[in-house]
Parts: C-alpha cells; sequence; structure tokens
C-alpha cells in the first residue's frame, strides 16, 4: 500500500470552469478535485498543454464573474490534467 505524499488536501468539487491556452484556445471541462496548491481538471482531450505551459482558468456557471487565474501545468494524464495555482 502506498501512502499520500501530497502537500495540500484535496477536496472533490464538481464545477466547469473555462481553461485557456494559445494551443487549444478556450474550453470548457468539469473540475474533479482542488486544494490550496491547485485543481484537477478532467478531460479526455489528447491536445493539452504539455507540463510547464502556463494557462488561464476561469469558473463559469456563477452568479458573479469570476476572476482569471494564472496557472501552470503540473501533470497530464488520460483523464484529465493537474493545475497549480501561481
Amino acid at each position: 500500500m502506498g501512502s499520500e505524499l501530497r502537500e495540500h488536501v484535496r477536496t472533490k468539487l464538481t464545477s466547469s470552469v473555462n481553461i485557456s491556452h494559445p494551443d487549444i484556445g478556450t474550453m470548457e471541462v468539469k473540475t474533479k478535485d482542488i486544494s490550496d496548491g491547485g485543481i484537477y481538471l478532467l478531460s479526455m482531450m489528447t491536445n493539452l498543454p504539455p507540463v510547464g505551459s502556463q494557462v488561464k482558468v476561469q469558473l463559469i456557471g456563477t452568479p458573479f464573474e469570476a476572476p482569471i487565474l494564472d496557472m501552470v501545468v503540473v501533470r497530464v494524464e488520460p483523464t484529465g490534467i493537474g493545475l497549480k495555482f501561481i
């Protein structure tokens, strides 16, 4: 059995966000979880930005206009992408 070595506790969160990057444009995806350090976005797309890329992320579907956050890609997997707050 492995042990979790994560710095931040993850909280399950399902919400819609827009992710933007020059290589992919803007696309709407769902979140899987969030922590103080970042978020995991669910996406089956194969053209996701590579690790180290900076992206812009904005929560959508809220009664107010959410801020656009700069984030960096720290993990790309077949089911989605891990982003770190910067």
